[in-house]
């Protein structure tokens, strides 16, 4: 399983079409309180997971490990469209809307992605507090 994780200042999830529509992608600075923005997660799984259910969360984590906020907890699944040919892998798009977060300025946060139990280093995406 890989997972790609990225921030956006809004987004939609169309379900028909499987895809992301956002705006502001890949902003890496806010002020605060941070605006309401957009966490987005591409999940890639193996054919052999398809139709497997994959609890999702992400929890925001200040710069000394602290959880300062999280996601509630999600359930995707792996869908195969009949364009995939056989045994490729399927990708899963995740999205969660944030609301405003009051945040310390100058502190570095993460959103760390955790997906059925996993956690990987590269499951996340960080930003830093400015002043405005």
């Amino acid at each position: 399983m890989r997972a790609m994780v990225l921030l956006a200042h809004a987004g939609h999830l169309d379900h028909k079409s499987g895809t992301v529509h956002a705006l502001g992608l890949g902003w890496t600075t806010s002020p605060t309180p941070t605006p309401q923005h957009t966490l987005i997660v591409f999940v890639e799984v193996e054919w052999s997971e398809i139709g497997k259910p994959f609890p999702i969360r992400a929890e925001l984590i200040d710069s000394d490990g602290n959880q300062v906020a999280q996601t509630e907890e999600n359930v995707i699944n792996a869908r195969r469209h009949p364009v995939h040919p056989k045994g490729t892998p399927v990708t899963i798009p995740f999205i969660a809307t944030i609301p405003p977060l009051h945040l310390k300025v100058g502190e570095r946060y993460q959103w760390r992605v955790t997906i059925a139990g996993e956690m990987h280093e590269d499951w996340l995406a960080g930003f830093t507090v400015t002043d405005g």
